[in-house]
């Protein structure tokens, strides 16, 4: 007779992973599924261990993406390297900066949601583009926000399914396509302290020299998959609002619970579900015994719904007492933009909620949660667009000025404005959530 572990397949990991979550941490822990090919990791205390351990749990090893990517970007590479990219950039992605992200996102999608009217897919039409172009804004990337968006999706369909030669290619082809396009910017930048790219460019702990072009291709490359992520969480939670109406009622009324509720959707339902890793020597781990070499997949999905951690943590609650999460990772590779994240992702719902005040689901078409590596619906379909008693006027919430918008080449702490709303507008939130 097959055991619990042998009829584990992706497919069933895909439509709803946390059964088998919940049976995993009980009886399983630490568990080599044959179907995937890697062992499992679902409590959180061993999630957190394999995340925070990086000389026992390693980013950096052989793989179809590591080849696309480049082995030496800020999430594969350890080491002197890995500090020295992150050291070049922590200013810019300082927490309190956080807070602008926010209003960046907020005012784009009340800019491009104000027209709209009875039904849409909200996920394509607005959390998704308006994440892109924050995306490119908060990196100072010279690049075209819709463009790096279809890069993006074709960058994460390879990282998704390594194992599909079709989907490396698609992948492959993507990062050429980025490389080309940004290749004779980057060799013309110059120092900008303001831009992430620029200080990545020129700013080299330890050395008097900038870094080549090809030293930092690598790093954007394997970050641009990540540019979904806030638009995915935003969709998350709007479809746990809709499912809750005493939630969205909370969040109506109280506005300035909005905070808590993307905590909790970031725990109850992160985006991205899994991080790799691999052994460099054997180790204890949850009871089980791992060898050097073995391939890690750390649940956060599941370690996020530990028992002896939440309670009720199959339960959506913004009312839950906050507690860390290990949502964006502990150790030398926690989330860079950990701050960031939360942010934008209060900035896309708070900007819908402003607008349109009655939206909801679209019950004559299909919007379904999916997915493993990252857990998401890839169409959130809504009605109720424009249906509000009152009309939307600037201040509801939070007055945005107009003058907001930050320039094509400057980052999150170049422009005046935005440097000027640090003291009114901090950030409730970021700095909150931990990270990945």
């Amino acid at each position: 007779m097959a055991s619990f572990l042998d009829t584990i397949t992706p497919e069933m990991l895909y439509a709803d992973p946390y059964p088998i979550y919940q049976r995993l941490r009980r009886d399983h822990p630490v568990a080599e599924i044959p179907a995937l090919g890697c062992w499992l990791v679902t409590r959180w205390q061993d999630v957190r261990q394999v995340m925070s351990h990086s000389q026992t749990f390693t980013t950096g090893f052989p793989s179809a993406m590591s080849e696309i990517f480049g082995s030496d970007n800020i999430l594969s590479s350890s080491g002197d390297l890995h500090r020295g990219l992150r050291a070049s950039v922590e200013e810019v992605f300082e927490p309190e900066r956080a807070g602008l992200a926010r209003e960046y996102a907020r005012k784009l999608v009340i800019e491009r949601g104000s027209g709209m009217h009875g039904q849409a897919d909200l996920m394509g039409e607005v959390l998704q583009p308006v994440a892109a172009e924050v995306f490119r804004w908060m990196l100072s990337l010279k690049a075209d926000s819709t463009t790096l968006l279809r890069l993006a999706r074709a960058l994460w369909l390879g990282a998704l399914d390594p194992g599909d030669p079709a989907k490396l290619a698609v992948a492959a082809a993507a990062m050429n396509e980025l490389d080309a396009a940004l290749t004779p910017w980057l060799e013309d930048l110059g120092p900008d302290p303001s831009s992430a790219i620029a200080r990545w460019r020129h700013i080299t702990p330890g050395s008097a020299c900038p870094r080549g072009v090809a030293e930092i291709l690598p790093t954007i490359r394997v970050i641009l998959p990540s540019l979904p992520e806030p638009g995915w969480a935003a969709g998350n939670l709007l479809v746990a609002l809709f499912n809750d109406p005493d939630q969205r009622g909370l969040v109506r009324d109280h506005p300035e619970l909005l905070g808590d509720a993307v905590h909790e959707v970031l725990r109850w339902m992160p985006p991205f579900g899994l991080a790799d890793r691999m052994t460099t020597r054997p180790v204890e781990l949850g009871g089980a015994r791992l060898p050097a070499g073995a391939h890690v997949r750390a649940a956060i999905g599941s370690a996020n719904r530990d028992e002896t951690v939440f309670e009720r943590p199959d339960t959506f609650d913004l009312r839950r007492r906050r507690q860390p999460l290990v949502t964006f990772g502990y150790g030398e590779h926690a989330c860079l933009v950990r701050a960031f994240i939360p942010a934008i992702v209060e900035g896309l719902v708070a900007g819908i909620l402003d607008v349109h005040p009655a939206v909801r689901a679209d019950r004559s078409k299909q919007s379904r949660v999916a997915g493993w590596d990252a857990r998401y619906t890839a169409r959130l379909c809504v009605d109720g667009l424009g249906d509000s008693a009152t009309e939307y006027t600037p201040g509801h919430r939070r007055t945005v000025s107009a003058q907001l918008t930050p320039s094509t080449r400057k980052g999150p702490g170049h422009d005046p404005a935005l440097r000027l709303m640090r003291s009114g507008g901090q950030d409730r939130g970021a700095g909150r959530t931990h990270g990945q």
